[in-house]
């Protein structure tokens, strides 16, 4: 039997444009429906490594004002309705997460080797990733860190029984957060480590379109009705993914190209926080084939196209990740030096004092100065005497999102 979409992400991009979140969310909200829908069933091996095709994905961005919950709400309605796919419930514990894997441990026959495999497989959706991750919780942060790499088996204890374990483990995650809240949920020395070189941060500032009224059309609810038949048809894949020719060479040419760079100190992103993410870029790059693959097709081969689609939403989705931790600095002006940062950066030209009107309730003048010296050593905004006047205008020069 065919799919009836020629492109399930593509269809789903389509299926959410009459709604207010920025593309952008759509489209990695798309790209863990079809994370979650393959669960552990299929894998790309690599050398010594086998990977598969689990995302942690962060929606960043303002409370209200770009529409994260909408985006997430959109995909969680969708998944919860296809069959066999398990859904962790959202404001679940540790300890609650393990039972809702217990409870989800199913099998399938590999069509590679023949042989009956274990799996957990799971899929969580947190519109508040505060409350998900909790507070600082080392723990919590250290088991999401194993169960990202999908383990053949994961150790671990309880009260009552003590050592304990799950086969299979693969865990899916699509949360959101604003960039405040980043600041009490992740300490300062787990920034930048295991669990955040693991996470695909979606960065941004507004939502996509105003949309003042919104009811579905006949055409939507089709394509709504295709894209839960093709979603099961999804995850009913099992086996092994391998590349065409030309699609490996494309990736093992982009891979020397990206070391070459690394070593000269050119990262994707060039916040030095992101060092360990660009370190596992190449991963979270070949799972992301594996996704665009299974798209568009039941085949698990990997060609060039799917790596130019891969490496074009990564690409765009790196060129606002640095924005992530704007508020987690070391310095005690991090936070409001970035708030600063980001809205001269929207505005393009504003004064001191249209920023001291703005910003009262976090600078007075003396903290200004010392932006402003931050803000001068940066290279990002020039600062000029506005003649005749006491007053200062300040105007962006540095990068332009994208």
């Amino acid at each position: 039997m065919s799919r009836e979409i020629s492109d399930w992400l593509t269809a789903y991009i389509k299926y959410t444009e009459n709604s207010e979140p920025p593309l952008s969310y759509h489209t990695w909200c798309g790209i863990s429906l079809i994370a979650g829908a393959l669960q552990r069933k299929v894998r790309l091996e690599w050398g010594f490594e086998i990977l598969y095709p689990n995302f942690y994905i962060v929606l960043v961005g303002p409370s209200g004002r770009a529409r994260k919950g909408v985006a997430l709400g959109i995909a969680k309605a969708l998944i919860t309705e296809v069959p066999g796919i398990s859904v962790c419930p959202e404001a679940a514990s540790r300890e609650a997460i393990i039972g809702a894997m217990k409870r989800a441990i199913t099998n399938y026959q590999d069509p590679s080797d023949s042989n009956i495999k274990l799996h957990v497989s799971l899929t969580a959706f947190s519109e508040e990733l505060s409350v998900f991750l909790g507070q600082n919780d080392i723990k919590f942060l250290a088991t999401l860190t194993d169960w990202y790499d999908a383990k053949d088996k994961w150790d671990y204890e309880t009260i009552s029984r003590g050592k304990d374990s799950l086969q299979g483990v693969c865990f899916n995650m699509l949360g959101a957060t604003a960039p405040d809240w980043l600041q009490s949920m992740l300490p300062q020395e787990a920034v930048g480590g295991g669990f955040t070189s693991r996470v695909i941060f979606v960065v941004e500032d507004r939502k996509g379109k105003t949309v003042p009224k919104h009811q579905l059309t006949p055409d939507e609810i089709a394509l709504r009705k295709a894209l839960l038949r093709d979603l099961e048809r999804i995850s009913q894949l099992a086996g092994l993914f391998s590349f065409t020719e030309v699609g490996e060479r494309a990736y093992t040419d982009w891979y020397s190209e990206q070391d070459r760079l690394l070593a000269r100190g050119e990262a994707a992103v060039e916040d030095p926080r992101f060092a360990g993410y660009c370190e596992r870029r190449a991963t979270h790059l070949r799972k992301l084939m594996m996704v665009m693959s299974a798209s568009r097709s039941d085949e698990l081969v990997i060609d060039e196209q799917d790596f130019k689609r891969a490496t074009q939403v990564l690409r765009s989705t790196e060129l606002k990740m640095h924005r992530t931790f704007g508020g987690l600095g070391s310095s005690k002006y991090s936070e409001v030096t970035e708030k600063i940062l980001g809205y001269i950066r929207a505005v393009g030209i504003t004064t001191r004092s249209s920023l001291l009107t703005k910003f009262y309730r976090d600078v007075d003048g003396a903290t200004l100065r010392i932006i402003e010296e931050v803000m001068d050593q940066m290279k990002v905004v020039e600062i000029k005497l506005v003649p005749d006047s006491r007053d200062k205008s300040y105007r962006w020069i540095g990068p332009r999102d994208k």
